[in-house]
């Protein structure tokens, strides 16, 4: 098989969507190692890196198999067009400690749901690895939310950054449930009903939003509006997969 058939398959294209969300979001938080503002947070946010790195590795051996392809391939060597990832995950955060927290939290809290349900494919080995990784996925959302109600209720400070943070970052969220292939209905490929997991997506962070003393309105996009899931990316995603495919650019025999 090729790289197209993998592209063309419905199932992939879902798999690809987490798959690339934890790729640049991995590779992106992967900056904040050793300028974390506390040293427990250096710790967790270099672990949860290598965590959304090593998703990604995972969800590409599913398809490296299924599909004969080379997994340094998958992550490294498409066109920038076949990344799945939504903006939300390369937004630039100019090293401002709310903005990575709101937005690993907005993606924590997508990633849990997809996962849960990809862990109830038919497909008995991608099923498998989903499993694998949902432990991981759900300590990372609780963590998260706890950083989010301990920033949002602290100091008049920390509240109102967290806030801004917030409010910069809405715009952006609506656009994780866009379908990430055109043909897909709303039913189609476990994890695809954008209705559903919007509304199942919405009953876990609000509470948490709650409890933080933040607000905000999310919403969804039209359903024909077009961004990262389809292939249509921010100059702020170029940017970063230069940035990590440089070492292979220039060197055809790296590996992951």
């Amino acid at each position: 098989m090729t790289m197209q058939d993998m592209l063309n398959d419905l199932l992939a294209n879902v798999v690809l969507m987490h798959t690339d969300d934890k790729l640049m979001l991995g590779h992106m938080q992967s900056d904040w190692t050793g300028l974390a503002p506390i040293l427990e947070e250096d710790i967790a946010a270099s672990a949860m890196s290598q965590d959304d790195l090593s998703h990604a590795m995972i969800l590409m051996e599913w398809l490296s198999e299924k599909y004969g392809l080379d997994v340094d391939s998958i992550g490294f060597r498409r066109r920038a067009e076949d990344y799945r990832c939504c903006d939300l995950a390369t937004v630039p955060d100019n090293f401002d400690w709310s903005v990575s927290l709101v937005r690993r939290w907005l993606l924590a809290t997508f990633s849990s749901i997809g996962i849960d349900r990809l862990a109830t494919t038919d497909d008995a080995s991608l099923s498998a690895r989903c499993r694998r990784i949902q432990d991981e996925q759900a300590i990372q959302l609780k963590y998260l939310s706890a950083w989010m109600v301990r920033l949002g209720s602290g100091t008049d400070e920390s509240r109102e950054r967290m806030q801004t943070a917030l409010e910069l970052l809405t715009p952006e969220a609506g656009m994780m449930f866009e379908p990430p292939d055109a043909t897909l209905s709303d039913k189609d490929a476990c994890c695809s009903d954008r209705d559903d997991v919007f509304q199942q997506w919405i009953e876990i962070v609000s509470p948490t939003l709650r409890d933080a003393g933040l607000t905000t309105t999310f919403e969804l996009p039209d359903r024909q509006a077009t961004g990262g899931r389809r292939g249509i990316h921010a100059a702020h995603f170029i940017e970063q997969l230069e940035e990590m495919t440089e070492v292979i650019g220039t060197d055809a025999d790296a590996s992951w």
